[in-house]
């Protein structure tokens, strides 16, 4: 069956893994897997709510992505909060429900519910002349007026949801459409929106010392990982990392130790050059140097 669902995105793999577990005990089973029939599924299995909430939850982390993306902050950074505002109460719960996959996916320590997109982000309507202009002609200038003066978090939250508003001119009621008004929003200080309809992360991007070193840390890990594929040691390899590490890297190394030692598989660190015939390398990022030397620990 593994087989049979993996034909499609690993055709050489899939018809490996069935010609030993199939065709090695049943030499009347068809030549390949390619061969044989589609498998059916159950309808009843099949959990709507689930594939809903988890569509929310990877528009949510798209939209974590893309805030991430405008600070220019590298997801291996730590960072403290995002906070998202969804469209009605179910996408709310799941949200509460799923919260600790966007803190995973986004390297987040919290994620929370906004209690209003005004908590993060500032709106102004611009009425646009063109579409209004036609529309009211003369009456414009009150029109717009008018816009200026509606509450300006529900009336874009509104507008950016695809839905109209309304405003009173002269005694009279008028209906404004999404596409007559320019929607802006300002991110209050510290923090990056991305928003998509009725849909907004805001990203607290102000680093403490300690989600700096965390940083450090994670990504001192990842060049000690490529050292250790460059010196070609297997994936199972225990090592002595050697470490001589400017102050910054130095205290990150020290305060992560335990995490840096066992995503790298190192017995003993070491904070000395590296000695003869270890893989070495000299290191720079962040503003931080240091030079690694790697040896593989004998059983």
């Amino acid at each position: 069956m593994l087989s049979k669902l993996l034909a499609p995105t690993m055709p050489f793999l899939a018809d490996a893994m069935y010609q030993n577990l199939v065709r090695s005990v049943n030499p009347q089973a068809a030549e390949s897997v390619h061969l044989v029939d589609w498998p059916e599924y159950t309808p009843s299995l099949v959990n709507d709510d689930l594939n809903r909430e988890m569509a929310l939850v990877m528009r949510l982390a798209s939209l974590g992505h893309s805030a991430r993306n405008q600070a220019a902050i590298k997801v291996r950074q730590p960072l403290a909060e995002v906070a998202f505002s969804v469209s009605n109460p179910e996408e709310a719960h799941a949200l509460e429900r799923y919260g600790n996959l966007l803190e995973d996916e986004l390297n987040v320590k919290k994620v929370r519910l906004l209690g209003s997109t005004g908590e993060v982000v500032s709106y102004t309507l611009k009425s646009l002349p063109k579409q209004l202009g036609q529309r009211f002609k003369g009456l414009f200038p009150k029109v717009a007026q008018a816009i200026a003066g509606l509450e300006a978090v529900q009336a874009a939250q509104a507008l950016l949801s695809g839905q109209p508003v309304e405003v009173d001119v002269e005694g009279e009621t008028h209906v404004i459409y999404p596409e007559e008004v320019e929607v802006r929003a300002e991110a209050h200080p510290g923090l990056v929106v991305a928003s998509e309809g009725a849909y907004l992360a805001a990203l607290d991007t102000i680093l403490t010392p300690e989600l700096v070193q965390e940083g450090l840390a994670r990504e001192f890990v990842r060049r000690v990982q490529d050292l250790r594929r460059q010196a070609d040691f297997d994936i199972a390899d225990r090592i002595i990392l050697y470490v001589q590490a400017s102050p910054g890297l130095a205290a990150a190394i020290q305060k992560h130790q335990e995490y840096i030692t066992g995503e790298t598989l190192t017995l003993e660190l070491v904070t000395a050059p590296p000695p003869g015939g270890a893989a070495n390398a000299n290191l720079e990022f962040d503003g931080e140097k240091a030079t690694v030397g790697v040896v593989k620990k004998e059983a």
